[in-house]
């Protein structure tokens, strides 16, 4: 996983930057082990309505970050024999994280993998390392509004003219090792029917590039991100919650599936696949978490810049208060997979002796352990300085494949 940092390998990484990183991976595992809505399925839950969706725009939006902290900072990025080498490392580290993803695709964890996902946006991001903040900010609003546009045309064509579009043409399942085989349905589930679909996923990508070539240690940048974030935010998730309670959608599709008012609202508010919602011609002004609409990307980006905004306000002054946090989000990868291991034994797989508790434990103890667990790690890796298992394994390539 590509870990952001400052314009030098030598100096301090951002602490704002990791903070935000450590709220999104506990905003997954949350989502992860938490149920969203509730058995009647007529209300979203707390966990449902506040981190569906958010965590992992955030996750994806600050791997853009880090792509342009490692690639020179604030200005412009690296140049000549120097850009060379940091594609040739993010592209090694992507291939990486990639394999990773394909691995644990086998775990029985029940959570929609985005490791694969996130290697593959790296490497899409590599003719766009030089470019500076403004061509990245235009590139990434060009993106918000021509990919969903996009999306919507193609799901709904394809739908017309292929039979089984998009069942036959979806794998359901994190891509895993054995999906190498069928090189066709993999390649659609990526970039069109999948759960993060490489069609839309670059408008997180390319933001978190253009704000990662900003000068992030400056109150004024924060105070900014946080403030653009949170009128992105509130005016995308007013109009979504005018479509829920005012608009005719919500009655329409309750006679159409034969669900409840409560029942389709709910869906709409936390997105559980269980209606075909980009069918419709109103689906771009709806924010349902995981949709990829017009409405759902400019939500979730004003949602990560407000957390990365006010991460960086506060991180910094209060390093030493959010060690565990900083330090969590500075070993992403392994408490990713590290937690998808957890849930795995916890679902039911045969667990050795030493972990059959976790068999015994109910979601929210699930949850708690896994916090503990994750900022424990955090704070070990805070007072260490030393990087995370898989990100050491990730290093150590990197340096194997440049000679070094």
């Amino acid at each position: 996983m590509i870990k952001a940092g400052t314009t030098s390998a030598h100096s301090r990484r951002i602490s704002g930057v990791d903070a935000a990183r450590g709220l999104a991976l506990l905003g997954m595992m949350t989502v992860h082990v938490l149920p969203t809505i509730s058995d009647s399925g007529q209300d979203a839950s707390w966990a449902g309505l506040l981190f569906t969706g958010r965590p992992s725009a955030l996750f994806a939006m600050l791997a853009g970050v880090g792509l342009a902290l490692l690639t020179g900072g604030a200005g412009r990025g690296h140049s000549g024999a120097q850009l060379a080498g940091d594609r040739k490392a993010i592209a090694v580290r992507a291939l990486l994280v990639v394999v990773i993803g394909l691995l644990v695709a086998a775990l029985n964890s029940g959570v929609a993998i985005i490791l694969v996902h996130y290697g593959l946006l790296f490497l899409l991001a590599l003719p766009f390392l030089r470019l500076g903040a403004v061509p990245l900010f235009t590139l990434a609003g060009a993106w918000v509004a021509a990919a969903p546009v996009a999306y919507w045309w193609l799901h709904n064509d394809l739908r017309s003219s292929w039979e089984g579009f998009p069942d036959m043409w979806r794998l359901w399942h994190s891509p895993g090792v054995a999906d190498l085989a069928n090189p066709a349905l993999l390649g659609m589930d990526l970039a069109l029917t999948g759960y993060y679909p490489l069609l839309l996923w670059p408008a997180y990508l390319f933001t978190g590039m253009a704000i990662g070539r900003l000068q992030l240690q400056r109150t004024s940048t924060a105070l900014r991100l946080a403030g653009t974030g949170l009128g992105l935010a509130a005016a995308s998730y007013a109009v979504h919650l005018w479509m829920l309670f005012q608009s005719t959608l919500v009655p329409e599709l309750a006679a159409r599936y034969g669900w409840s008012n409560a029942e389709i609202r709910a869906e709409l508010m936390v997105g559980t696949f269980q209606i075909p919602l980009v069918t419709e011609d109103l689906w771009f002004l709806l924010a349902t978490p995981h949709q990829g609409s017009t409405m759902d990307l400019i939500h979730t980006i004003g949602t990560s810049m407000l957390v990365l905004g006010l991460c960086l306000l506060v991180a910094e002054r209060l390093r030493w208060l959010l060690a565990p946090l900083i330090g969590a989000g500075a070993m992403p990868l392994t408490l990713y997979v590290a937690h998808l291991v957890v849930i795995h034994f916890w679902r039911g797989a045969p667990v050795p002796d030493f972990l059959t508790f976790l068999t015994e434990y109910s979601p929210m103890q699930m949850l708690t352990l896994m916090i503990i667990g994750a900022l424990g790690a955090g704070l070990l890796r805070f007072i260490l300085r030393r990087r995370g298992p898989l990100e050491a394994l990730t290093h150590a390539a990197v340096n194997a494949a440049a000679g070094r």
